[in-house]
C-alpha cells in the first residue's frame, strides 16, 4: 500500500509542473503594445532632449530646414499645413473651455466628447488631391 502511495506521489509530482505550464499563456498581445509605446515614448524624450540641447546656430539651421521644405511644397499642401495648424490650435481651445466647463459641472464627458466630435467633423479641412496620404501597414 506504500509503495503504490508513493507510486502515485512521484507520478503526481513529476506531472505538475507539466500541468502549470500548460496554464500560462504563451502569448500576450497588450505585452507587444505596452512596449511599442515605452519605445515610443523613449523615443520622445531623446528628441525632446535633443532639441533642448541644441546651440542657437543649430536651432538656425532647423529652422531653415523646416522653411526649404515648407517652400518646396505644392502651394495647396502649404495651404492645407497652414488651415490643418488654425483647426489643430481652435481644436485646443475648445478643448480646454469644454474642459473647463467639465470641471465647472456644467456639462458631463459625454456632452464634451459629443461637442469635440462636432467641431472635427466641422473644421477639419480636406486633404488636397495631391497631397500624398498615408499607407497602413500591415
Amino acid at each position: 500500500m506504500k509503495t503504490r502511495l508513493m507510486y502515485v506521489l512521484a507520478l503526481g509530482l513529476a506531472l505538475s509542473p507539466l500541468s502549470a505550464r500548460a496554464q500560462v499563456s504563451t502569448t500576450n498581445p497588450a505585452a507587444g503594445r505596452r512596449e511599442l509605446a515605452l519605445e515610443r515614448r523613449e523615443a520622445m524624450r531623446a528628441r525632446r532632449d535633443a532639441r533642448a540641447a541644441m546651440t542657437p546656430e543649430q536651432r538656425k539651421a532647423a529652422r531653415a530646414d523646416r522653411k526649404a521644405r515648407f517652400d518646396a511644397m505644392p502651394p495647396d499642401q502649404q495651404q492645407y499645413v497652414r488651415d490643418l495648424r488654425r483647426y489643430q490650435q481652435g481644436l485646443k481651445a475648445t478643448s480646454r473651455q469644454l474642459q473647463g466647463q467639465v470641471s465647472a459641472g456644467s456639462i458631463t464627458r459625454d456632452a464634451m466628447a459629443q461637442q469635440l466630435k462636432a467641431y472635427r467633423d466641422a473644421n477639419r479641412p480636406s486633404r488636397p488631391a495631391t497631397m500624398p496620404g498615408r499607407t497602413r501597414t500591415p
